[in-house]
């Protein structure tokens, strides 16, 4: 059914429009993988930094079930600054006294979590505690329960090598005494 009309205004995209398109697409998709890369990642570094917050609040629970005249001794008396056991030789044998299980302790300190190695280090932290300065502006009341609290950071570290701020954490504590738990 021709009837002799000729057709002149093509109706649709040339090509050079078409592919105009797909690149102005193409860059803008990759740049939301881009966005949703980096959410990923992020996401993964919170993740690990909980885990290691909840292995340093487990570390410091443990310990607040031990002997609190022992780590006060071992830390005052005998001027320690810091409690760490090696995965492979474990405990030293002055930390293993201070619990009741050293080779759960040692577990404690070097836990495999999620195929993730990591290390803690709990470091008495002496300019808290006992401080002249601190203790002379307080009350005697307060003095007396500066007594019974023993104040610690864990340090929470991958032994994968792997450094920044998502791959370190540290948790401050207090171990308290048995008259006060």
């Amino acid at each position: 059914m021709y009837r002799g009309h000729k057709v002149t205004e093509e109706s649709g995209f040339s090509l050079v429009e078409v592919v105009a398109a797909l690149v102005i697409f193409s860059i803008v998709t990759l740049s939301l993988t881009a966005f949703f890369i980096n959410s990923m990642d992020y996401a993964k570094g919170n993740q690990n930094k909980t885990v290691m917050v909840n292995l340093a609040r487990n570390a410091l629970v443990y310990l607040e079930k031990q002997p609190f005249d022992e780590i006060k001794k071992y830390f005052i008396t005998d001027g320690k600054y810091d409690i760490k056991c090696d995965l492979t030789t474990g405990c030293p044998p002055e930390v293993s006294k201070l619990v009741s299980n050293a080779s759960v302790f040692n577990e404690i300190l070097n836990p495999l979590v999620n195929d993730v190695r990591f290390k803690l280090t709990i470091e008495y932290q002496r300019d808290l505690h006992n401080s002249d300065t601190m203790l002379s502006s307080v009350k005697q009341e307060e003095r007396n329960m500066a007594q019974l609290l023993f104040p610690v950071n864990v340090v929470v570290e991958r032994e994968d090598g792997r450094s920044g701020a998502r791959n370190t954490t540290e948790v401050e504590g207090y171990i308290t005494s048995e008259r006060i738990r």
